[in-house]
């Protein structure tokens, strides 16, 4: 029939090129929503900075799980540690875990295991090495009589 038109159909490629649009449209929109959240190192430092800004006493315990020197000062932490926990907060960081590299380069570790005591005024005090048990509890004892 001459004058009459047949309604056009897309084609497979053109079907192909606007799925893979709106693919790499939804893969970025995913991707940068990702990027937003915080990941578990920056969540360490936000505890750091609200127990500061709380005047609250606060230990960071910079370690590994394997050296023999951090296990044994992980033991002495779940020992005494318990006494302690509603009046100091203590940030547990595994410097092998990559997304805690900006708590541990504010820290400025320098070796492992290390304890950094942060006073109710936010004055910090570095221990390096596995620290005895009874001092341990004797520092946690200090920082919380002066909260």
């Amino acid at each position: 029939m001459p004058g009459r038109r047949r309604p056009s159909r897309i084609s497979s490629p053109t079907i192909l090129i606007i799925a893979g649009i709106a693919l790499l449209l939804i893969g970025t929109f995913a991707f940068k929503s990702a990027g937003d959240e915080s990941g578990p190192g920056d969540l360490l430092e936000a505890q750091l900075d609200q127990a500061i800004s709380e005047g609250r006493p606060a230990v960071v315990f910079l370690h590994s799980l394997n050296c023999v020197a951090c296990k044994e000062m992980m033991q002495t932490v779940a020992d005494v540690y318990p006494e302690y926990q509603d009046s100091i907060a203590l940030i547990d960081v595994d410097v092998y875990d990559q997304s805690n590299n900006n708590i541990i380069r504010r820290e400025q570790l320098q070796s492992i295991p290390t304890l950094v005591f942060y006073d109710e005024q936010g004055a910090r005090q570095v221990f390096i090495g596995a620290m005895p048990s009874e001092q341990f509890r004797d520092t946690l004892a200090q920082l919380a009589s002066r909260n």
